[in-house]
């Protein structure tokens, strides 16, 4: 105990900003739903400085408590004292993980699936086959989009398909305006194939050139948030490498909020060396450094999920731009989060689902066609969400159908 109240004190600075004055209730979506103090990040907060002040020795328990959190950073994203939540809570999940450890099981699934990246691209089929099998109800009709995304071909013949295996290397452009470089992260490489594959072609197609990883490196926070920070570490330095490796190039595009928030901001906070890029949204990049205009392509009833790890003027730039695809767009009341959480909907699948099941209510009600959110995750949590109120809504990203008209936004 000694040595673990030594590593907490060495954030002591980062948690004695907050000022427990409870701001935090009011955005944390857990807390909203159980008025448990144990949920909040003050509560977090304040059994973290128990330890250090040798008031509890209880490490399980509090690990619990940690544990207990989608870390969607809405309590920093709002909080007055400007207190890094996320910085405290997986520090102090690193810290107590040295007295805790993880289950055997949990450890060889970090070790073997993070740590081996093509082992993991060979299990894919096996990601497909589960949420085929995992979802209360399946309508071909209705959710052809999404099976075609999560892979619905794989399930018959188990057929192996991977985004890096089919896409790593150079994607020229005909008409080279400029080099970017693609980050798919483990869903595309494994689940939303389709999503990475037509961020390829509409990029292509306005001059720009793609380079892949041929190899998929997780972004981390994966084991991150099961307390391994140290693997993070590992797993970031391996994509910063392969970043440093590639020439003239200025931007990273990513399709996922959470990956681009660990390779962008967590590796600083880890104090890693970062390359000289600029880690951008695969939405946010089309809109404001390509400027393009999509307006009006669809004449569906539609809406839009805003993932919780983009800061307030990419929510104002993601809103702007997908708001703007179909001339009956219509906002959702609930902005809250969609409850996935990595790991946390592993945990906690039956808090988790209670946050999607919510958005799918609100969507049926409003007979909302398609509801888009530019984050795999999220999109996984939602597609359950409206399978299980029977909402007869597609969940996608809306390069799904910006790929089928941007030939027409092509000069």
């Amino acid at each position: 105990m000694k040595k673990i109240i030594e590593e907490l004190k060495q954030i002591e600075d980062l948690i004695i900003k907050c000022m427990k004055c409870g701001t935090c209730q009011a955005y944390c979506p857990l807390y909203q739903k159980d008025f448990f103090e144990g949920s909040v990040a003050r509560g977090k907060i304040t059994l973290l400085e128990s330890i250090y002040e040798g008031k509890i020795e209880d490490v399980d328990n509090i690990l619990k408590y940690l544990d207990y959190c989608i870390l969607c950073g809405r309590c920093e994203t709002n909080c007055p004292s400007g207190v890094k939540t996320t910085e405290i809570f997986l520090k102090g999940k690193s810290t107590l993980r040295k007295v805790s450890d993880l289950p055997v099981y949990q450890k060889l699934l970090l070790k073997v699936l993070l740590g081996k990246p093509d082992l993991m691209s060979s299990l894919a089929p096996l990601f497909h086959v589960g949420f085929k099998l995992g979802t209360k109800k399946v309508k071909d009709d209705i959710y052809k989009p999404i099976l075609e995304g999560f892979g619905n071909r794989y399930v018959k013949g188990i057929k192996k398909r991977f985004f890096t295996k089919e896409y790593g290397g150079v994607n020229k452009a005909n008409n080279e305006k400029m080099k970017v470089i693609f980050y798919p992260g483990c869903a595309i490489n494994m689940i939303y194939f389709d999503w990475g594959e037509k961020i390829v072609k509409v990029l292509n197609k306005l001059g720009v050139t793609v380079i892949v990883p041929e190899t998929n490196y997780c972004c981390g926070i994966p084991a991150a948030t099961m307390g391994k920070q140290d693997m993070m570490k590992e797993l970031l330095n391996k994509n910063y490498d392969y970043f440093k490796s590639i020439d003239d190039v200025d931007y990273v595009i990513t399709a996922c909020p959470t990956c681009n928030h660990s390779l962008a901001d967590m590796g600083i906070n880890l104090g890693l060396k970062l390359p000289n890029v600029e880690f951008v949204d695969i939405l946010i990049f089309l809109s404001r450094v390509l400027k393009v205009k999509v307006e009006n392509i669809i004449s569906d009833k539609v809406t839009v999920h805003i993932p919780c790890h983009y800061n307030r003027d990419q929510v104002n730039d993601i809103f702007s731009f997908t708001s703007k695809l179909s001339s009956n767009f219509t906002p959702l009341e609930n902005q809250n989060c969609c409850g996935f959480g990595g790991t946390f909907n592993l945990k906690h699948y039956d808090k988790s689902t209670v946050f999607s099941k919510d958005k799918g209510e609100e969507v049926k009600k409003k007979d909302i066609k398609i509801m888009f959110t530019p984050c795999p995750g999220c999109a996984m949590n939602l597609t359950d969400g409206v399978m299980h109120v029977g909402a007869e809504c597609s969940v996608m990203h809306p390069i799904e159908k910006i790929y089928e008209v941007i030939e027409k936004y092509v000069s």
